[in-house]
Order: C-alpha cells, then sequence, then structure tokens
C-alpha cells in the first residue's frame, strides 16, 4: 500500500474535519499549501527542509482534499506536490540582497527593519516583550498571534444535553441540537519573550515584511550573551530556550500541548526558536531592552539591495 493510499484509509475510518465549516475548510488547505515550501541560500523556492515536516503537511492536505472531495461529491482529484508548492509561493520573489548570503542556513536568523537590525548588529540592542502583545491586530500576518491561549479540536466527542422548548401548541418538547466541534483550550500565564528563526529563510523577508536580517553564527555565543544581560534586569524570572513544536488543532490532543513552546501550524514555515523567561506569578510585564554590545564577532548583517 503506498503513502497515499495508507493517508486516504486513514482518514476514511476518521473524518476529523467532518464538521469544519466549508470557509474554514479551506482556510485550512491554503494554510497547509502556504508551509509546503521553504527556500534554499539563494533564495529560490524549495521544498521544506524537514522531510518528516514535508510528510506530515502532504498527509493533512491529503485529508482535507478527500473532505472536500466528499462534500462536493467527488471520486477524483489531482493531487501534484509541485503543483502545490508552485500555487503558494507564486507570490514570492527571491530577495536581492546587498550582499548574497553564501553561509550555512544552520543559525538563528533575525528579520526585520533595517534600523532594528543594524542596532543589534552594531550594539546588540534587543527588545524583550511580553508574549501577550503578540495579540496585536496592528502586526503583520507573519507575527500577530495569541501566543497564551491554544486549543485542540475534534469533531469525535461531544457535551451531552437537551434543549426544551414549547412548540406551538404550548406543550414542551424537546428541541434538536445539531452537533458540533469540541474544543479543549490550553492557557499560559503571560511570559518575556525574543524570537528568531532557527535557520536562515529567505523567504521570511517577505512574510515578515523585513528590510534586513541579523544572522547569528554562533548561537552558543548568544545564548550566553542574551540570558546574562537579561538575568541583570529580570533576576527573578526562569529562563528557558529551544525550537517551537508546531501543532496541528485537528490532530493533537489537549495534554500534548507544550505550555510556551507549542504553536499553531500554520506557523510552521517560520521555524521558530524561543527565548522566554518566566515570571512571579502576579508580576506585572511590560516592554524591555537589553544590549549585548557589538556582535560582529558572532553574527552577519544582511540587507536588501
Amino acid at each position: 500500500m503506498s503513502l497515499g493510499d495508507e493517508w486516504r484509509s486513514e482518514y476514511e475510518r476518521d473524518r476529523y474535519l467532518r464538521e469544519m465549516p466549508d470557509a474554514t475548510l479551506r482556510g485550512r488547505f491554503d494554510i497547509l499549501t502556504g508551509n509546503l515550501w521553504s527556500t534554499d541560500a539563494a533564495g529560490n523556492v524549495t521544498p521544506p527542509r524537514s522531510d518528516q515536516n514535508r510528510r506530515e503537511l502532504l498527509r493533512l492536505i491529503l485529508h482535507t482534499m478527500l473532505e472536500q472531495m466528499e462534500r462536493e461529491g467527488a471520486s477524483v482529484r489531482d493531487f501534484s506536490e509541485r503543483a502545490l508548492r508552485e500555487a503558494a509561493s507564486a507570490f514570492y520573489n527571491p530577495p536581492r540582497l546587498r550582499i548574497p548570503f553564501t553561509g550555512s542556513p544552520s543559525c538563528f536568523a533575525k528579520f526585520g527593519k533595517r534600523a532594528h537590525i543594524h542596532d543589534a548588529f552594531e550594539r546588540g540592542i534587543l527588545r524583550i516583550a511580553p508574549a501577550a502583545a503578540y495579540n496585536d491586530p496592528s502586526l503583520n500576518a507573519a507575527q500577530v498571534d495569541k501566543e497564551l491561549e491554544h486549543y485542540c479540536v475534534t469533531p469525535n466527542e461531544h457535551l451531552m444535553f437537551q434543549l426544551h422548548g414549547l412548540n406551538a401548541e404550548g406543550e414542551k418538547v424537546e428541541i434538536p441540537v445539531q452537533r458540533k466541534e469540541l474544543f479543549r483550550y490550553m492557557i499560559v500565564r503571560n511570559f518575556y519573550v525574543w524570537c528568531c528563526g532557527f535557520g536562515y529563510d529567505a523567504r521570511l523577508f517577505h512574510d515578515f515584511e523585513a528590510e534586513a536580517a541579523l544572522v547569528i553564527l554562533d548561537k552558543d555565543a548568544f545564548r550566553k550573551r542574551l540570558s546574562a544581560e537579561v538575568e541583570k534586569q529580570l533576576p527573578t524570572s526562569q529562563w528557558i530556550d529551544g525550537p517551537l513544536q508546531y501543532y496541528d488543532p485537528y490532530t493533537i490532543q489537549r495534554e500534548q500541548l507544550t505550555p510556551i513552546f507549542s504553536k499553531n501550524m500554520r506557523y510552521l514555515y517560520q521555524n521558530e526558536y524561543r527565548f522566554a523567561w518566566t515570571m512571579p506569578e502576579g508580576a506585572t510585564l511590560a516592554p524591555f531592552f537589553v544590549e549585548l554590545g557589538p556582535l560582529d564577532d558572532i553574527a552577519e548583517f544582511l540587507e536588501l539591495a
């Protein structure tokens, strides 16, 4: 049995998307295919760098397409990974840099406005913000997120209850209930965070509306400098860092969500690495800056031409 046949049988056994509204289902397809591509060092479109992520995306895309076909009454639909990737990346043009990137993608990479990235490179000035600050509609689509709220969804569990009302004759009758999706939430207490890419990916110039990138080559040296400077300003904080775990709300269980390090799969293409600091309960959190000193010994500065 091929993988495609295996994934088809898997979805036929459990139509977990059956209660999803049509518009949301179309949005899910766009989100998944939007993660199905990355870029090479020159900025050209490639498959995702992680083969594991690629396979999981293809599996979820096929499941989504099978649900769409079920609703449309269609028995056949084209499935071309290359066509999906080309359609999802049609808007993208490789960025033109003043100095071409020739290094290894294995690094930390921070994308942003030229002035901010230049200050980070020249003086090590970084802005540390509360995670709640990213729930801000003024941010672009790659930045805005409810970092303190995560959820999983299942159509296979329901809250059971009965509704009663009166019919036209004034008699008490049971009102039919339509089954809906059940949402389970994980709410996280606010924390401080500084984020970057866990590797250099040129597509992020577009997604973050960036003009420059700080490419940190010596990750260990950077971690030590950042943690030491933040500790001076937040002596009561607890520091944790690591890559994020991306989840699909429709295939993960509530207990599998990890506070601070879980993020919706819609952001998978960002391949984020996170530095986080938790504070004692009741602490008031506000953005602040740290200054690490020049980073030219451990990093490079890239900017658009």
